[in-house]
Formats: C-alpha cells, sequence, structure tokens
C-alpha cells in the first residue's frame, strides 16, 4: 500500500508544499505567499495545502526558518516574526498526524544526505542562500545539530567585525553580507533573479555588483572550509538556481579572497541536486525516517 508524505518548507516569502510518494516520488506541489508575524495564520495555510492536496496524507514534515529548540519544539524565526512558537504542537492540533518540524536548511540536507549531492559523504557543510542564509552539518555521516538542535547557524557568524546590523541583533553577520536581501540591498533592486539574470546578459554593472556580492560569500565559504575542512560544500537555495555563472563567479572571488586554499575549495563546492525542492522533498523524508 502506498503512503503519501507531506513535505512542507516555509520561507520568508513564500511556502512550499510537495507530496513525496512512498517518501522519494515528488506526486505534487504548490505553493503560496508566507503568512508573517502569526503562527495561528502559518498553521492554517499549511493545514489548507494539506487538505487541498489531491492525496490522503499521512505524515507531515515542515521546515522552517530560525531555531528549533527541542525537546518542546519551539521555533524562534526573526524573518517571521516568532518568538519560542510550539509549531508542531499547533499543526498536530489542527491536522491530526504525526508531524516532524525541523530548521529548513536542516531539512535541505537532509533531501541532499537522502539521494542527492551528499550521499555516501561522511562529511559536508550545506548553505542555504535565500531569503536568510542557512546552514547544517553532516559529520560522520549523519547531520550533526549539536546538543540544543541548533548547531548550523552559518548566516549568524561573523565574518565582519562590527559590520552591518543583521535582524539577529548581532552586527557583522553573514547573512547580512551574503543573503539574497544583501544582494537586492547592493544593487538598489527588488529581486535578486533580476540582477543575476541581467548579469548573465552583459549588464557590467549587475555584473560588478554580483562579483562584489560573491566576494562576501567567499569569505565565508573560505572561513567554513578552513573550520571544519567537509569532503562537500552545498550551495543551496534560491540563489544556487543562478547555476555555472554562481559557482564560476565564485570560484574566482575565492582565489582573491583564499589564494592557497582556493582550488582545494573549488573541487568541493557543488550546487545541490534538488534546488528548490530540497526544503519539501528533506522535510518528508525527515518525516519518514523519524515517525
Amino acid at each position: 500500500m502506498k503512503t503519501y508524505i507531506a513535505g512542507v518548507d516555509i520561507g520568508g516569502t513564500s511556502v512550499k508544499f510537495g507530496v513525496l510518494e512512498d517518501g522519494r516520488n515528488l506526486v505534487y506541489k504548490t505553493s503560496a505567499p508566507s503568512v508573517l508575524n502569526s503562527p495561528d495564520a502559518m498553521v492554517e495555510l499549511i493545514a489548507q495545502m494539506v487538505e487541498e492536496a489531491p492525496y490522503q496524507i499521512d505524515r507531515l514534515g515542515v521546515g522552517t526558518p530560525g531555531t528549533v529548540l527541542l525537546p518542546q519544539n519551539l521555533v524562534t524565526a526573526t524573518n517571521l516574526g516568532w518568538r519560542s512558537a510550539p509549531l508542531c504542537a499547533m499543526l498536530n492540533r489542527r491536522l491530526k498526524i504525526p508531524i516532524w518540524v525541523d530548521n529548513d536548511a536542516q531539512t535541505q540536507l537532509a533531501a541532499e544526505w537522502w539521494d542527492g549531492a551528499c550521499k555516501g559523504l561522511q562529511s559536508a557543510v550545506y548553505l542555504a542562500f535565500g531569503t536568510g542564509v542557512g546552514g547544517a552539518f553532516l559529520f560522520n555521516g549523519r547531520p550533526w545539530r549539536g546538543h540544543t538542535n541548533t548547531a548550523g547557524e552559518l548566516g549568524h557568524f561573523i565574518i565582519h567585525a562590527d559590520g552591518l546590523p543583521c535582524t539577529c541583533g548581532l552586527r557583522g553577520c553573514y547573512e547580512a553580507y551574503a543573503s539574497a536581501g544583501a544582494l537586492c540591498r547592493m544593487a538598489k533592486k527588488d529581486n535578486a533573479k533580476e540582477i543575476i539574470d541581467a548579469a548573465r546578459a552583459g549588464d557590467s554593472e549587475m555584473m560588478a555588483v554580483f562579483r562584489a556580492y560573491l566576494h562576501e560569500v567567499a569569505i565565508g565559504i573560505a572561513s567554513i572550509y578552513m573550520l571544519f575542512c567537509p569532503e562537500a560544500i552545498v550551495l543551496g537555495g534560491g540563489i544556487s538556481a543562478s547555476g555555472e555563472i554562481l559557482l564560476h563567479t565564485l570560484n574566482e572571488e575565492l582565489a582573491v579572497v583564499a589564494p592557497n586554499r582556493a582550488g582545494t575549495i573549488s573541487n568541493i563546492l557543488c550546487l545541490a541536486m534538488h534546488r528548490n525542492d530540497a526544503g519539501i522533498r528533506g522535510a518528508a523524508a525527515l518525516a519518514a525516517a523519524n515517525l
């Protein structure tokens, strides 16, 4: 008998929803604009997606920005306007099905570990460049989360002392320089995809901005490599959809930032295989594995 497990990827701008048959084959997906500052409204949005899906959902996995503090499963996400929201309990009350809630970078790593760019590896670092910057670790062939389930907040390690203010309250965080929002700020534009498309099409001004942005991305990646020396550094999130122009220009900036390590780092850099579907695939995979 086939089972249908749903995965939800909550982002700062949209909520992606998908259904996986037997936890692997993606048979349905949709999306809707995110609802900010109200966990109750988000729960209702997700519940509607579950109820409107053309399959009977057996289990649900959810990836969310921010931290998911165990064992209470309390979610704090500044870009959603949430503080200690009991998201799992709220969804359980509304839907009455088994539910797994996790950090969104952890779910994206899970997708790549399950059957993507990290499959079979013992160590990897996953970076998600989107509205914010997320991170997750694979150590000894298993996801590593730290004792509070909050390890991997790579968007909030400091790359510029006393630098730009970040939503987390610190200054100089990686996210303030390497998120899609940072790229838009640097270009004075509203849409990161349009900036990258213009750079790819030969717009010299946008290419200069994209290169300056990737210089900041390279600073963080070089630091991460020196800290962890993983087998792979996997790039995901919306920015990763830019593909070859991202890898090529990033490798050039790595040669500037870390000339003695650039070749080694470039050899282990790769794009996430599941791209924008990684969040829903990974959330469903974690639900399949843990519920």
